[in-house]
């Protein structure tokens, strides 16, 4: 059997550029690699390329390191990938990902950055962020300058999140809430009596905390009654003072004038009235010509506190003249 024999080195180191002419080859027995050198026809090779062996093709068994950039044109199926490097780029229309969960900052420490989803919006306006505040322990959602490349606290812009909401709301509200009876606290547009103020307020004088009715009185402030009302004669919607001097107030029988105010609890005056007695006069209208019966008046006694009696017997008419009694006693001399 004839043989081809190349050239050959006991060694694992590769061959030179001068130890081979072009098109020549050459096999390392230390590192089981054959090496083909590559040239200009007749000369020196100008490099020297593996082709054989350890290193110069895919191991399909073997743990092994290919160093280089490399390019696949077809698809690539792959039992775990591990990537390893500050930068991984994906430039596809549309990534599908069967995983459940996406662990971000994978493997951190004593963590100091920021972490979620960056949108990039182009000339559109500022990116869009999604994600955790790694400073202030909350979720965040807004709109940055930052990009990928940013580090620890991203500089955010509160963005506008649409949508239902459940649970605790810390902040203002914009718009009108609902819910069952005690998903809301704090100020609500539907609360019932069942709500009260985080705060009471006092009105009139009377806490009030929004859980029942109160009643307030008349504040020492008020301008006027709604509706006025009369006193003694007098009408009063509490815009001015009144005045009651010289009015006759009736009490049963008897006159009774005061003049100026009168105070005090129930049964209790001051002032004037307090010492005001029964008149000893009364005026009189001078009545010569009106068709009508009066009556004459007595006393039982010429002096002391009397009482007014008339006598239906003996009464007179102003218009006639006429004078009736009822039966005249001449007496005796």
């Amino acid at each position: 059997m004839a043989q081809v024999r190349i050239k050959r080195s006991t060694g694992s180191t590769a061959p030179s550029s001068s130890a081979l002419a072009n098109a020549e080859l050459a096999f390392a027995e230390g590192s089981d690699i054959l090496y083909y050198g590559e040239g200009t026809s007749g000369s020196n090779a100008a490099s020297v390329i593996k082709i054989g062996g350890s290193g110069a093709f895919c191991d399909l068994t073997s743990e092994q390191t290919i160093a280089g950039n490399k390019t696949f044109t077809g698809d690539i199926s792959l039992t775990n990938l591990t990537v390893s490097g500050t930068t991984t780029t994906v430039n596809t229309t549309n990534t599908a990902v069967s995983d459940s969960l996406l662990e971000l900052n994978s493997g951190a420490g004593s963590n100091a950055n920021d972490c979620g989803l960056l949108i990039e919006r182009g000339s559109t306006g500022n990116n869009a962020f999604i994600g955790w505040d790694e400073s202030a322990d909350k979720f965040l959602i807004g709109t940055t300058t930052d990009t990928a490349s940013a580090t620890g606290n991203l500089t955010v812009s509160t963005g506008t999140l649409v949508g239902n909401l459940e649970g605790n709301v810390t902040g203002n509200v914009t718009g009108n809430t609902s819910g069952s009876s005690g998903s809301c606290t704090g100020n609500a547009a539907t609360a019932t009596s069942a709500a009260t103020l985080t705060t009471a307020r006092t009105i009139g004088g009377t806490s009030f905390n929004g859980s029942a009715n109160i009643a307030v009185a008349l504040a020492a402030t008020a301008t006027t009654l709604a509706t006025a009302r009369t006193i003694a004669g007098v009408s009063f919607d509490g815009s001015g003072n009144i005045s009651l001097n010289n009015n006759a107030i009736t009490n049963g029988a008897n006159y009774i004038t005061s003049s100026g105010n009168t105070s005090g609890s129930s049964g209790s005056c001051t002032g004037n009235s307090a010492t005001s007695t029964l008149a000893t006069s009364i005026t009189a209208t001078a009545n010569n010509s009106t068709d009508e019966t009066v009556y004459l008046t007595f006393v039982d006694a010429a002096t002391g506190t009397q009482g007014i009696e008339t006598d239906t017997g003996l009464a007179y008419n102003p218009s006639s003249g006429l004078l009736t009694v009822g039966q005249i006693d001449g007496g005796t001399w």
